[in-house]
């Protein structure tokens, strides 16, 4: 790889951020940062990453990742006038999971865009564990493979459709929430017949359902333990909507989802926007006479 394709921007810091633009850091590539939030860069800093004033000093190097909390997020940041202004051959990696509809739109923005939405929490990223799936040009994915790879252990190709990748991580997610709920009323189910949940929790992953989601949710649904968040009630909630909508658009019937949209904006707006998504479990906990038997 020549010496200015190891130049690479990265925007939007939160934790999910933060740990994706230090996978970049320990692969070698020399990281310019860009958040909104003073501070948040500060740790990348002490590792070596150039922390930009503005958004255009991370557009400088060509080849930016976003990891931003939602679309509107990111027609903020990549703006017409700051793509044109960027070099020949400008990169934008997306990571954020948003509407089929915005991908489109991105992609026709100018530039070179890919989509590469994300499964998994910070500490997935940490353990060198995070799932990418990514869809755009043929050669800006082949361009791009080896630093999604520094990012990810694995990267799932969907080819060439800007809105391919974020219409699977948006059925990603849709999987998940099930799960949430699946959990949330086999958990309050057992927690009124007197019964270990966190037993039970331990003899699902020994048996039908291995694995990170009906464990690490799991156990904070056992626990009530919804801090720190992984991802937010308030940002499910926008992943529902999206799955909805994609849904609709598709002329797709989701019986359950009008049922989870519900219990969501229920969490939100009562148990706690900024929790993470598994305190969705108090919704069925209250409605079944009180947070806790």
């Amino acid at each position: 790889m020549s010496a200015p394709s190891r130049r690479v921007g990265f925007i939007g810091l939160g934790r999910m951020g933060t740990a994706m633009a230090g996978r970049l850091l320990d692969a070698g590539y020399d990281l310019t940062v860009w958040t909104r939030s003073s501070g948040k860069a500060d740790a990348l800093a002490a590792r070596g990453a150039t922390v930009g004033e503005t958004p255009e000093d991370a557009i400088a190097t060509g080849t930016v990742f976003s990891m931003l909390s939602d679309e509107e997020a990111v027609r903020q940041v990549f703006t017409a006038e700051r793509i044109r202004s960027a070099p020949e051959g400008f990169v934008h990696v997306n990571h954020a999971t948003i509407s089929p509809e915005a991908a489109r739109e991105f992609a026709a923005q100018g530039g070179r865009y890919l989509s590469a939405p994300v499964v998994g929490r910070p500490e997935a990223v940490t353990a060198g564990k995070l799932t990418v799936l990514v869809s755009g040009d043929a050669d800006v994915r082949a361009e791009a493979e080896p630093m999604l790879a520094a990012i990810g252990r694995r990267v799932w190709d969907f080819g060439d459709a800007a809105d391919a990748a974020p219409t699977a991580k948006i059925s990603v997610n849709y999987l998940i929430i099930h799960a949430l709920q699946a959990l949330s009323e086999s958990i309050t189910l057992l927690e009124h017949a007197g019964l270990d949940a966190g037993r039970f929790i331990d003899m699902i992953n020994d048996s039908v359902f291995p694995g990170p989601v009906y464990r690490g949710y799991g156990d904070a649904i056992a626990d009530s333990a919804y801090t720190p968040p992984g991802f937010t009630a308030t940002l499910g909630l926008k992943d529902l909507k999206l799955a909805l909508d994609t849904a609709s658009g598709l002329g797709v019937e989701l019986p359950t989802g009008p049922v989870l949209r519900d219990v969501f904006a229920t969490a939100v707006e009562e148990v706690g926007a900024d929790l993470d998504w598994a305190s969705i479990a108090e919704v069925t906990r209250r409605r079944s006479g009180g947070e806790r038997p």
